[in-house]
């Protein structure tokens, strides 16, 4: 059986898609990639735009992440503040987005790991129209610990462990 991807029913759809691989990151700071593309799960089925004046001193830290003058970021703050929302699950979706590259998320434990994945990034993705078009539509690209995306990068949801951290790269690490 024959199946035809409408999308990709004449050549210049698939040269738009091609030629899309190609293009520069985009010079947004990364606060505002998160406010433009970033839709905040509520809950399981609502969310809502991230609001930075709910967090304005998140700005600065945030926006550092994609500064070519630094090496790292090291942020210490209290538990629930805006943290993970901003720094980890705001500078995925920027680098979906924006800036292409693989990644990877460490959590405290496997289960942690699960649980960020399913309850804060897959509602996330799903909330976020210009990510959830990103992701590989393939089954087997997509799980609890593995995302990839149309445009090859990949998604590494771990824990400390000598199978995560061994012989692999990852251009941001979180």
């Amino acid at each position: 059986m024959n199946q035809v991807n409408e999308s990709h029913s004449r050549a210049s759809d698939i040269w738009r898609e091609v030629a899309s691989l190609f293009r520069p990151p985009s010079r947004l700071p990364v606060a505002e990639a998160i406010r433009r593309y970033m839709r905040v799960p509520r809950g399981a089925n609502t969310s809502g735009p991230w609001e930075s004046s709910l967090t304005p001193y998140m700005i600065d830290p945030i926006n550092t992440l994609s500064a070519r003058e630094y090496d790292a970021v090291v942020f210490v703050g209290p538990a629930r503040t805006g943290k993970t929302e901003g720094l980890i699950d705001g500078w995925i979706v920027y680098g979906i987005i924006c800036d292409p590259a693989d990644m990877l998320v460490v959590q405290m434990t496997e289960t942690k790991a699960r649980e960020h994945s399913r309850t804060r990034l897959s509602r996330t993705f799903r909330h976020s129209p210009e990510v959830s078009k990103r992701l590989s539509p393939s089954r087997n690209d997509n799980n609890v610990h593995d995302k990839m995306f149309l445009d090859g990068s990949f998604l590494k949801i771990g824990w400390p462990s000598i199978t995560v951290f061994s012989s692999s790269d990852y251009r941001r690490v979180a």
